[in-house]
């Protein structure tokens, strides 16, 4: 998972170091550029400094490769640039072909690299619309994609449709970003990329469409519950409104009457846990507090995941029943920290209630658990979790409540289920994108 953008038009430096804050959201190792000028590819760390009509944004959320050191935009022989938001789950087979089809020797485990790789030598050998379709036809993952070729802007959405892109516009220029509130911001009228459609567009602003196949879409269920800012809109859909329909799906789950207040786990809980407490006629109180000066917690790399991020009112839990909200629970670490907090300050009670089922296999689409061992919920029961967690009691939503909240079935949920898009080895998968990643016992 990353953060993508990038501006096309008079000013453009300025316009992607104005929206970068409002996609850091979605990878806190680095915020890097690439801009033309003076008809040269430029990787930059502050935009601010040079004058551009082209530039391209990202926000790195590590899936493969190093953790905080592969920073995009990848650049390649001052004609090509590559900005992506996902995870190329067959990358290794692009190394293969790039050294078999076009003579190309890279070493590499980062999927980014073997795209860009990749993807410049078919634009080059095949031309724009053969090389796009190649490229829709050999991928396997999730993809959006915004690249610079020669003198034009490609933007690429994957077929299953996995992770968000939209495009927008001003008046004085083009916009392209992973989410429709980072456009809005800036006061641009938008539309999203369709799955398995890529924009070319010239410096003159001149666009046509490469259309690619049509497959069964399968649209990231963890974007709605979590990564997605609540003010974007992801496939039409308002994400502030499923996360008030996932709380509401949570109340009419609750059999607890002894609750005598609700607090969601800080931030991305909070719309679900309003929802729910007012379903069941409790009030919310901000009795966990998070530090958010650190940034998200899930995407932080293994070794900044032991950092205290939380503390507890401890005046406002003592002796009271508390529903404790969380949207989703992967490798546990925030709720196994913050449990005891409650405990330690007098909390009679604490009942974890998750706006989502239980995350037990892998994903190989952009989320960074790429092994089952990892997951707190894989191979164990409910109860199991509820153990571990230290909670008086633990419920779930199910996957059809899930979908019934979001409102459509066309949804990736794999992470559930085990029930990927496409063929996947797991257990291959998991050596591939952990060969050179430390991975942290969660027991």
């Amino acid at each position: 998972m990353c953060g993508i953008w990038a501006f096309l038009g008079p000013g453009a430096n300025n316009y992607v170091v104005k929206l970068a804050p409002w996609l850091i959201h979605r990878g806190q190792e680095g915020v890097s550029y690439v801009c033309r000028v003076d008809k040269s590819l430029i990787k930059l760390s502050n935009a601010s400094a040079i004058s551009s009509t082209l530039c391209l944004g990202h926000a790195r959320y590590s899936t493969s490769g190093p953790y905080g050191i592969e920073l995009q935009p990848i650049v390649l022989n001052n004609d090509f640039a590559l900005v992506f938001n996902g995870t190329i789950s067959n990358y290794m087979e692009l190394v293969i072909r790039l050294k078999r089809d076009f003579g190309i020797n890279i070493k590499t485990n980062y999927d980014a690299l073997a795209l860009a790789y990749y993807m410049r030598e078919l634009l080059s050998k095949w031309g724009i619309d053969d090389g796009i379709n190649e490229l829709f036809r050999t991928l396997r993952g999730g993809y959006s994609i915004i690249a610079v070729w020669r003198d034009l802007l490609i933007v690429i959405r994957d077929p299953w449709g996995f992770r968000p892109l939209v495009i927008g516009s001003n008046g004085s220029g083009i916009a392209i970003a992973s989410e429709s509130a980072a456009l809005e911001t800036l006061g641009m009228a938008w539309r999203e990329v369709e799955p398995g459609k890529a924009l070319v567009l010239h410096g003159s602003g001149k666009e046509y469409w490469v259309e690619g196949p049509r497959v069964r879409r399968a649209y990231c269920a963890l974007e709605y519950i979590y990564f997605l800012r609540p003010d974007s809109y992801f496939n039409g859909i308002s994400v502030y409104e499923v996360r008030r329909r996932l709380g509401m799906a949570l109340a009419r789950k609750e059999a607890i009457r002894d609750i005598d207040l609700v607090a969601p786990i800080p931030e991305t809980a909070r719309i679900a846990a309003e929802a729910y407490a007012s379903s069941i006629g409790k009030s919310v109180h901000e009795v966990v507090i998070k530090n958010r000066y650190v940034g998200r917690g899930f995407i932080k790399p293994p070794s900044e995941r032991s950092m205290d991020m939380y503390s507890v009112v401890r005046d406002a839990v003592r002796g009271m029943s508390i529903a404790l909200v969380d949207d989703s629970i992967i490798r546990g670490d925030t709720l196994r920290k913050v449990l005891p907090k409650l405990r330690a300050s007098g909390a009679r009670a604490v009942h974890v209630r998750v706006s989502s089922p239980p995350i037990r296999y892998p994903c190989f689409m952009g989320m960074d658990f790429p092994t089952r061992r990892e997951l707190i919920a894989h191979g164990k029961s409910i109860d199991d979790v509820r153990k571990l967690l230290g909670a008086d009691s633990l419920v779930y939503l199910t996957v059809n409540e899930l979908t019934s909240s979001i409102g459509m079935t066309e949804l990736c949920t794999a992470c559930f289920t085990g029930d990927y898009p496409f063929n996947i080895d797991i257990e291959n998968a998991e050596k591939l994108f952990m060969s050179d990643r430390v991975w942290e016992s969660q027991e």
